[in-house]
């Protein structure tokens, strides 16, 4: 463990503190399971530490805080803790109450003091300390004059300890010259490590290089690669430059002018002062036929479809990345500290109820139980390709939901979706969330699952999706904003989250001799449209919280 103050070892030693073995064994599997995404889990570990004023646990318990993962968000209570941790002298916990400081989350803005103290965590070590104390002297914040000399050491020192954001600065200096000598290799090298790191503009950088030349020999297929990474991490400027290979069919592209629109438009959208963009959709819409035109503010509008995001990730050696966002969701909700998880799910059928929740909720349980009403369960079938699982629970006494069936739901449908997620630390009933339905299709365009903006979080697999009628018309399933990706840039989509479609489901009960109610809602013009919290209030009393016990 790192040092911690005098004060903090003696209050340590006469609280009776955890020894310094077992601190950092808990600091340990509370990072791992952060990076499993299980911030319930990891907050539990973290609590009885920081109740012991450690300030590392204090550091990570006041980032789950300010993010709301695990624990009630509270900017308050995360800035106590970070200037706790401060007050003990860690350098991370400076930081990260100096951001809070610039930013005015949960205490006064005040910039002058947050510069000083990012040179301080600086001076200590922390990298991002020294990102923003170099930004700070090269734009001149605070009241200092600009000192862009002054900037490039501290800049130089986070890139070296492999910050993306300052690799990214190392690399504009050496493109453009001036502090530092003018080196395109030396440029093309710094904005290739921090677009490893999946940084938006430094990928955008490393596309424009090889689509110029510049530093490397031109290549058109690799700058597109990397400029499609960038843009679908929402670079205004990538997805200017993408539409522009679509309109001249550069990199071996056939030309597509609706497919160019989309990008301009796609680009303006994200950034309105993109006057490049504006220049391009003013010059490509004349072109377009009425239904041309209609096909990219379509397709605009359904953006991004999700087999074309994840083929730009792997494009850019992000592999291994999906695939760990893969085995997460199949995992979220697994508590490494009992040798337990947990999901939700449903009760479905006429006569004789069953529960129905995903296969990897219930996959090796030695036992499954039913709550709140605390019955057990048994696995009476599975659709391990579908993610699908039926349980059979005997005395189980609750309402159950109906399929929609007639006219399915469509992309822009307002969804609702019911579910125990963050056990142990949110209440103790079912939470509402809501949302659209945002594509027809799943991962890699999966034609057994649909695309929706609900969030969800782990605990949520299993749980029902319902449409503005209160009807069944999916099962939640996974989530692709658990990607590391996104946690390390903030700026991949949010919220692309995928639900088993009723037509699935329905053959697999179908198939497990399941008779189950439908309803057709939909295309009665009298039937009311209801609220979320009506919808909420219905439904809970058909979802329930799915636990398993692996040992």
């Amino acid at each position: 463990m790192k040092r911690i103050s005098c004060g903090l070892v003696l209050s340590a030693l006469l609280s009776a503190a955890l020894p310094a073995h077992a601190q950092d064994a808990d600091l340990v599997a509370a990072k791992e399971a952060i990076k499993k995404r299980d911030f319930a889990g990891a907050a539990k570990l973290l609590q009885p530490l920081v109740d012991k004023d450690d300030p590392k646990a204090m550091v990570m318990m006041g980032q789950l805080r300010l993010a709301g993962q695990g624990v009630i968000k509270d900017e308050g209570i995360a800035v106590g803790l970070f200037k706790k941790g401060a007050d003990a002298g860690d350098p991370e916990a400076i930081f990260l109450y100096a951001r809070q400081l610039h930013l005015g989350n949960g205490l006064p803005q005040d910039e002058t003091r947050a510069i000083a103290l990012y040179k301080k965590a600086g001076d200590l070590g922390n990298a991002e300390a020294q990102l923003w104390y170099g930004i700070s002297l090269y734009r001149g914040l605070g009241g200092m004059p600009p000192d862009k000399a002054g900037a490039l050491p501290w800049l130089r020192r986070a890139a070296e300890q492999g910050d993306a954001a300052a690799q990214n600065w190392m690399g504009d200096f050496y493109k453009d010259g001036g502090l530092v000598e003018k080196d395109p290799y030396q440029s093309l090298s710094w904005y290739r490590k921090a677009a490893l790191q999946m940084q938006p503009v430094a990928q955008r950088n490393v596309g424009l290089a090889y689509a110029r030349g510049s530093g490397v020999a031109r290549d058109d297929g690799e700058a597109l690669k990397w400029l499609l990474s960038a843009a679908y991490f929402r670079d205004s400027v990538a997805q200017d430059w993408v539409g522009y290979f679509y309109e001249s069919g550069r990199a071996g592209l056939v030309p597509d002018l609706v497919a160019a629109h989309m990008w301009y438009t796609l680009a303006r959208a994200r950034d309105p002062q993109n006057n490049s963009a504006k220049t391009n959709i003013e010059r490509v819409t004349p072109k377009l036929s009425p239904a041309q035109l209609t096909e990219s503010q379509t397709k605009a509008k359904q953006w991004p479809t999700v087999a074309e995001l994840t083929k730009a990730i792997a494009a850019t050696d992000a592999a291994k990345a999906l695939a760990e966002a893969n085995a997460t969701a199949a995992n979220a909700a697994k508590n490494p500290t009992t040798g337990g998880k947990s999901g939700s799910g449903f009760v479905v059928g006429m006569g004789t109820s069953y529960v129905v929740s995903n296969h990897h909720v219930v996959k090796d349980c030695k036992s499954i139980k039913i709550m709140p009403f605390d019955l057990p369960a048994v696995l009476r079938e599975k659709d391990e390709r579908n993610d699908l699982a039926l349980l059979s629970v005997a005395n189980l006494r609750a309402p159950s939901l109906k399929l929609r069936a007639g006219r399915g739901v469509r992309p822009g449908d307002e969804l609702v979706t019911l579910g125990y997620p963050l056990a142990g630390l949110l209440a103790a009933g079912a939470s509402v969330s809501t949302g659209t339905l945002t594509a027809l299709g799943g991962l890699n365009n999966d034609t057994s699952q649909f695309q929706m903006s609900v969030p969800t979080q782990p605990g949520n697999s299993g749980g029902p999706v319902l449409d503005s009628h209160g009807q069944l018309v999916g099962v939640v399933v996974a989530q692709i904003n658990a990607i590391r990706v996104g946690q390390a840039t903030g700026n991949i989509p949010q919220n692309i989250n995928f639900a088993i479609n009723t037509a699935t489901l329905s053959s697999f009960l179908d198939a497990s001799n399941v008779d189950y109610g439908t309803s057709q809602l939909q295309q009665d013009p009298k039937a009311k449209h209801l609220n979320a919290a009506d919808i909420g209030s219905m439904a809970r009393r058909s979802t329930v919280k799915v636990e398993c016990a692996m040992n």
